[in-house]
Order: C-alpha cells, then sequence, then structure tokens
C-alpha cells in the first residue's frame, strides 16, 4: 500500500506544478531546501492544511550552503557586464584553491561527474556531511535558477497579456488573449536541464533524511510534471513496466466539491496497478460534472541496478507518475 506521494526531482515548485499536484492528489510531500515556509505564504497556508508535508532542512545544514550561495551571487554581481574578463578569468584559473572562494562551488558540484565519467552506474554518494552540504549545494543552485526562469517568463507572459488587451480595446474588440493557449514558464520544463544531477542529489539528500531506507512499511510514489524526468528514467532502466498510460482525462477543478472523492478513488486506482492488480481506463473515476479540465497519466514501474543506485532504493522496484494537465 502507498502513503507516500513524493514531489521529486525540483525543490522550487511553480504555481502550475502546485496546482497539477493537488488536481490529482490530496497531499504530496516535498523536498524544499528551506527551514520552513514562513516567506511562501502559499505554501505556508498548504501546509497548515495539511496538503504539503515537507522535509525541512535543519539550519545547521544550510547555513553553509547559503554563506556559498551568497558568495557566488556577489561574484557574478562583481563581473557582471564585464563578461571578457570574466571568461579569461575562469579559463586562467578555473579553480580556487581555498575552500572560501567562490568559484569552489564549480568543482564541487562538477566533481561527482568528472571524476566518474558521467555513468549512472558508477555513482556513489560522498560520505556523511560532505555529501549533503554537496547534494544541497547543487540543488539550492538549481532552485536559484528555477526560480529566476518562472519570474522571467512569467513578465514575459504578462507582458503578452497587457499587449494584446491594449490592441484588442484599441479596435474596440474584446480580447483575444486566451490563457490556456499561451506558453508560459510554468510549461516549460525545467526538468531538461541537468536531468540525472537533479535525480540524483534530490535522492541522496531524501536517503539521508531516511525516506527512502525503509526496509519495510508502505511503498513511496514517486511523482514528477516532467516529462524530461519521465523520459530520462525511461531511457536509462534495465527494465520497466508500461503499468498505465491515459492521454486525456477529465479531472476535477481545484474547487470543485466533487475533487475530493474523486482524488480517493483514483489513488486507489494507482495502488491496484503497483500492486498487479491492472487496470483500465474505464477503472479511473469518470468526471461527471462541469469541470473542464483534462490530464495526462503515465505510470511505470522501474527497476535495474542502474536506477535502484540513482535513486538511492536498493533492489526495489521504483513507481514513477507523470501528471500534467493538458
Amino acid at each position: 500500500m502507498i502513503n507516500q506521494f513524493l514531489f521529486f526531482p525540483f525543490t522550487h515548485i511553480t504555481r502550475n506544478q502546485l496546482n497539477t499536484i493537488l488536481i490529482f492528489f490530496p497531499s504530496f510531500q516535498y523536498l524544499p531546501g528551506l527551514v520552513d515556509f514562513k516567506q511562501h505564504q502559499a505554501l505556508q497556508e498548504l501546509f497548515e492544511q495539511g496538503k504539503i508535508h515537507p522535509f525541512f532542512s535543519s539550519p545547521e545544514a544550510l547555513v553553509t550552503v547559503e554563506q556559498k550561495i551568497g558568495h557566488y551571487l556577489e561574484w557574478v554581481r562583481i563581473h557582471k557586464g564585464n563578461e571578457v574578463n570574466l571568461r579569461s578569468l575562469l579559463k586562467d584559473s578555473p579553480y580556487f584553491t581555498s575552500d572560501s572562494d567562490v568559484t569552489v562551488i564549480k568543482s564541487q558540484i562538477k566533481r561527482g561527474e568528472e571524476d566518474k565519467g558521467g555513468d549512472i552506474a558508477a555513482d556513489t554518494a560522498f560520505p556523511g556531511e560532505q555529501s549533503l552540504q554537496r547534494n544541497l549545494l547543487f540543488l539550492k543552485m538549481a532552485q536559484l535558477c528555477d526560480e529566476q526562469n518562472e519570474r522571467i517568463d512569467l513578465a514575459l507572459k504578462n507582458l503578452d497579456t497587457s499587449r494584446d488587451t491594449l490592441i484588442s480595446t484599441l479596435r474596440g474588440e474584446e480580447s483575444l488573449f486566451d490563457d490556456k493557449n499561451t506558453k508560459s514558464a510554468e510549461d516549460k520544463d525545467s526538468g531538461r536541464m541537468m536531468t540525472r544531477e537533479r535525480i540524483r542529489a534530490w535522492s541522496e539528500c531524501m536517503a539521508q533524511k531516511g525516506v527512502l531506507k525503509q526496509e519495510e512499511g508502505p511503498q513511496p510514489l514517486f511523482i514528477t510534471t516532467s516529462e524530461a524526468v519521465f523520459e530520462y528514467l525511461e531511457s536509462n532502466c534495465q527494465d520497466s513496466i508500461n503499468a498505465l498510460d491515459i492521454d486525456q482525462i477529465k479531472v476535477h477543478e481545484n474547487e470543485c466539491e466533487n475533487k475530493s472523492e474523486w482524488q480517493h478513488h483514483f489513488c486507489a486506482e494507482l495502488m491496484r496497478v503497483i500492486q498487479g492488480n491492472g487496470t483500465r481506463k474505464n477503472d479511473i473515476p469518470e468526471v461527471k460534472d462541469r469541470c473542464s479540465l483534462s490530464g495526462q497519466i503515465k505510470l511505470s514501474l522501474f527497476s535495474g541496478n542502474t536506477i535502484n543506485k540513482l535513486f538511492n532504493y536498493s533492489e526495489k522496484q521504483i513507481s514513477v507518475c507523470l501528471i500534467k494537465l493538458k
């Protein structure tokens, strides 16, 4: 039986990802790379409602990471607008020798790849605190990148909306802007960037927290909104079972009064599939009210030494569910 729905491999969760997950699942577990949600009102409210179950990091674990991130951002600020000299600096001295220098961040992040030739099967975690620091540092850098990309693209989307509204107003027409047909930041797949490294850093952090090392008990279901992540696992798995693949199915919108009951039956059917009892599209509860949203569901059961090592989840089948809104 499953009682763990683990969102992965991102520590930054976009508004669209959050909306998508909570349409399919009543609650989920999440590694935010934070000590709390005090600066994130929407996440704090969902946390208090029991819809998000976070694995917070301790202040002690994050303090060094935050310091290195701060040094790195200051370094970038100093060299902003002077890219020619910056490229020369990196070419002449790509890594500083002092652990306090900013560019050691790059060395720490890349060390796992270069020393091991980029082979997942050869990856082994650094022991203890060194491993935790390396993984948190990578995830924090990825989080900052994802946050920045989302802000930029949402700003561009808002600009397009304003332009469309202005033009329509000048023409005396209704706005032609359709939010559902506009490509936004939240539709872009951050998982296409450093996919393997994201999964590995995330899973090692979760393993160090003891989440993925349960010898007995419920099997977790890994949920993602990233096609790139799902495709990467399919491409690098020795054995996989395509347990469920529904390209389009109606789902309830977030304010729908029937959503809770639908989610209960939906999760029950996923458990049946993972336990090997099989299911059909018709077994998934049908949405019969006025909801207009449609979603996509793919569930695969991955196994093999490569995937098990990547997830720090030895000799167990890895259940991964891709969910998307159409």
